[in-house]
């Protein structure tokens, strides 16, 4: 372990070991510093409960099937395995109802006439027309923001028929209410948008492209959990020569020079165990840790002078939107949907989305959750991470499986004393067990089958991940002044100095923010341009689902 590099990543999230990953096989020399312990802070998987029972902790969907990741570093190689069924995802109401996401979009199709023929042709007319444009549409997940990616967002209306001018001012619920009747089919693209991965659906403008980028979202189950993704990315790494510095807290780096390019520092805290406490990054620096945490790292009056722009976001950016609070229930056998008669495939659906039960109640919710109105929205909308419906080896031999929930809250509390209060333990018992309550009425008998449950509050998300400030996952809020172009930019007006986290697309598990931040450095250090470094979304996904189609 030298002392200087190329390159160095500071935090070893997926996204940090994306950069590194894709650097080093570039050629570069590259470090990738973490504080913790181990790798991927948001992607553990946990035997929380002692009982052999593998859990997802936080990160739980896998959005690698729509990410050129996936084929550019070759995971499969490092122990990667995506498993395929029949769907990735599924919606479910307590009303007996549920709706499978199948890969198959004539299937698929299939379904959605069952709960109404007129809105599954306005479903397969759009289609039609967007196919042709998917993978361009796609490439916007894995391209940094610009004034003509956001007319090409705003655009998306044509695909349904509406005049860009207008589209630019419909709220997500606005444009489902113009496209379809049924309000089951309303729901289930609104639970798919309300994820808030591409922004806020109650927003104008940013909500009607939320629900449309929605319908470009894939999904799979990582065989044997999600620390799988994480592994195979350090793997990848460090086989083309990347060094791992693990218990090595940043406490700032120096910036070079005016005028000099690279040559920046990066000082290690005096808590580090090494002997070393000063690494140079010869040419780049990049920061896969969040906005308010840079700011800390870096000399304000310094930034000032060179990027003020720069320093103002940092210094005004907001993780306060929404943050997730997480219940794991460990539960006897698997769970018995109501609505599996409507459709026993539900079962075997790893990704559960609980929409609004009405569209009247959708109006409600979001209302109230606009008001920061915690309490009166809990379990009104959920992730369901249901793995082991997919996964038989997540179940232990006593035939126990961990089943999550994980609900986006407003997170200032303020009627209770403010963003403390998530330790409040009555306050915090309240929200984990309107969650089993809720599970009740989506499969009937949960609560008896409950032997045991856990909880992480935002506040613990914070605790966990000191870069998650406030708790917040995806590294502040990506809607509103924060939606888009408004997010950090992947190069910096300091040469030498890059951002994988906080920006352009929201942190998840496609790796596309680290796919962003690696081909930026590689552009401005000559490397970009390998023979490896072609592949496009979605790719190897339909290379694998093909050959899964063909032998089963």
């Amino acid at each position: 372990m030298g002392d200087t590099y190329d390159v160095i990543v500071v935090g070893a999230g997926v996204n940090g070991l994306t950069t590194g990953a894709y650097l080093a096989r570039a050629g570069l020399k590259v470090a990738v510093m973490e504080r913790r312990n181990e790798c991927g802070a948001f992607a553990l998987t946990e035997d929380l409960f002692g009982g052999e029972n593998p859990t997802d902790t936080h990160a739980a969907v896998c959005f690698l099937p729509m990410s050129p990741v996936w084929g550019d570093l070759d995971l499969d190689r490092y122990g990667f395995d995506l498993l395929l069924g029949k769907s990735g995802a599924a919606a479910v109401w307590p009303d007996g109802k549920n709706y499978i996401y199948y890969y198959d979009l004539a299937r698929q199709a299939r379904e959605l006439e069952r709960l109404s023929p007129k809105d599954a042709q306005t479903t397969l007319a759009m289609r039609q027309k967007l196919l042709p444009d998917a993978m361009e549409l796609l490439w916007l997940f894995f391209r940094p923001p610009s004034a003509e990616g956001a007319e090409r967002l705003f655009d998306l209306g044509r695909y349904v028929g509406i005049e860009s001018s207008e589209f630019r001012h419909m709220t997500g619920l606005e444009l489902l209410e113009h496209l379809f009747d049924e309000e089951h089919v309303r729901l289930l693209w609104l639970a798919a948008a309300d994820i808030g991965l591409f922004g806020d659906v109650a927003m104008e403008g940013e909500g009607a492209v939320a629900v449309m980028l929605s319908s470009l979202l894939a999904t799979g189950t990582p065989r044997g959990g999600m620390h799988t993704l994480t592994h195979a990315l350090v793997r990848c790494f460090r086989s083309y020569g990347g060094t791992l510095w693990l218990n090595a807290p940043v406490d700032h780096v120096e910036l070079a020079g005016e005028g000099e390019v690279g040559g920046h520092t990066v000082v290690l805290s005096d808590e580090a165990p090494y002997p070393i406490h000063e690494l140079h990054a010869s040419r780049a620096v990049v920061f896969n840790v969040a906005p308010p945490v840079v700011h800390g790292m870096l000399d304000s009056e310094a930034l000032r002078h060179r990027d003020p722009a720069l320093l103002a976001k940092m210094e005004s950016w907001s993780s306060e939107g929404h943050c997730a609070f997480i219940s794991h229930f460990l539960i006897d056998g698997l769970p018995e949907w109501g609505s599996r008669e409507w459709n026993p495939d539900v079962d075997i659906s790893p990704f559960i989305l609980r929409p609004y039960d009405s569209w009247a109640h959708a109006h409600e919710s979001q209302e109230r959750y606009h008001e920061d109105d915690t309490m009166h929205v809990l379990g009104d909308i959920a992730e369901i991470y249901n793995q082991t419906g997919q996964d038989r080896s997540r179940m232990s031999r006593e035939g126990h499986c961990t089943l999550s929930v994980e609900i986006e809250y407003p997170v200032a509390l303020k009627e209770y004393g403010g963003f403390s209060a998530w330790d409040n333990k009555e306050l915090i018992d309240q929200v984990h067990w309107a969650h089993a309550d809720m599970m009740e009425r989506l499969a009937p008998g949960f609560r008896s089958q409950i032997v045991n449950s856990c909880y992480f509050t935002p506040l613990d998300n914070w605790r966990r991940n000191a870069s998650a400030v406030y708790g917040h996952e995806i590294g502040g809020d990506n809607s509103g002044p924060q939606w888009y172009e408004g997010r950090m930019p992947p190069r910096s007006a300091v040469p030498g100095i890059y951002f994988s986290q906080g920006i352009w697309p929201a942190s998840l598990t496609h790796l596309g923010n680290g796919y962003v931040a690696a081909c930026a450095v590689a552009e401005d250090l000559g490397v970009r341009d390998q023979e490896w470094w072609r592949s496009v979304p979605m790719e190897r996904f339909l290379e694998r689902y093909v050959a899964h189609v063909r032998t089963n």
